[in-house]
């Protein structure tokens, strides 16, 4: 209860540093810095909040004010169908490429590090660059489109960008797994079940990985600001209709505490659910 109360006022106090954060435009709009004008936008950003259903945006193009909702409910659920479906597929496949690594020969880990810290390596851009011109390059050749490459319209792309925006984290996932993997196997636990005959895979999914669990768990916050900060520029290149783009487009400072909250909440409550499920599991408290 003690927890369930801390986690609480530590989102509220979170969302209020949003509301702060987006007034912050009414420092400077005399050019000059003034507590004045930004108290007086900040009183207008918490005026709009409270009757969210009248928020406006405005397209740049036509000049022409439209209601926010439910249009931003539309571009944040596409956006979250590519962030939970990327972090599904990193989470399987660095799992499946860590039984790999571990059922091979030494010389053949070698190079499957190496490949790993490469791709791990390359500027976001550059990996989504080089996937939609391999893509376009094997339809040229082949015309067979394995994937589209860009929304159109309604047609809204979800499989690619979150294929796109999966191969850095599990590349990241991967290579934590196996060093904490590393470390963990020199422990008197790992010795001893080895001792009772257990297989490596048994003592690896079954006992070493409760605590690797854990290890990986604390760098959480980092992934999903990695992919966060990933997802803006794929949402772009694919032309997406997300929520990352459509603040972009219509950056208003009202629009900016709508967009953060709807992104902090659910990606907040995944990871309070993740402490929650590791602190059953180890036995333990822990803080995310």
């Amino acid at each position: 209860m003690k927890q369930l109360k801390q986690s609480g006022l530590e989102a509220v106090l979170i969302i209020i540093g949003i509301i702060l954060v987006s007034a912050t435009s009414g420092l400077f709009t005399t050019q000059a810095f003034s507590l004045v004008t930004y108290g007086q936008e900040l009183m207008e950003v918490c005026k709009e909040l409270v009757e969210p259903h009248h928020l406006v945006y405005t397209n740049p193009v036509s000049h022409i004010e439209r209601p926010l909702f439910p249009i931003i409910l539309k571009a944040f659920l596409s956006s979250a169908r590519i962030f939970f479906l990327a972090l599904g597929m990193a989470l399987t496949g660095s799992i499946l490429l860590m039984i790999l690594y571990f059922s091979v020969g030494k010389k053949i880990r070698k190079g499957v590090e190496g490949v790993a810290f490469f791709i791990a390596s390359l500027p976001d851009i550059f990996v989504i660059g080089i996937l939609q011109l391999s893509v376009i390059w094997f339809f040229k050749q082949s015309g067979i489109l394995l994937l589209d490459v860009a929304s159109l319209g309604e047609n809204q792309v979800i499989l690619f960008p979150a294929i796109t925006l999966s191969i850095l984290p599990t590349f990241f996932f991967l290579g934590s797994m196996v060093s904490f993997l590393k470390e963990e196997e020199g422990l008197p636990y790992v010795e001893l079940a080895k001792g009772k005959g257990l297989g490596r895979f048994r003592i690896m999914f079954i006992h070493m990985m409760r605590n690797v669990l854990v290890s990986l768990t604390y760098h959480g916050k980092q992934i999903i600001w990695m992919m966060l900060s990933n997802l803006l520029i794929l949402e772009y290149l694919f032309n997406v209709f997300g929520v990352t783009s459509f603040l972009f487009s219509y950056n208003t400072p009202a629009i900016f505490a709508v967009t953060s909250i709807m992104l902090f909440v659910p990606l907040y409550l995944l990871l309070k659910l993740m402490q929650f499920v590791i602190s059953r599991k180890i036995g333990r408290e822990m803080s995310l």
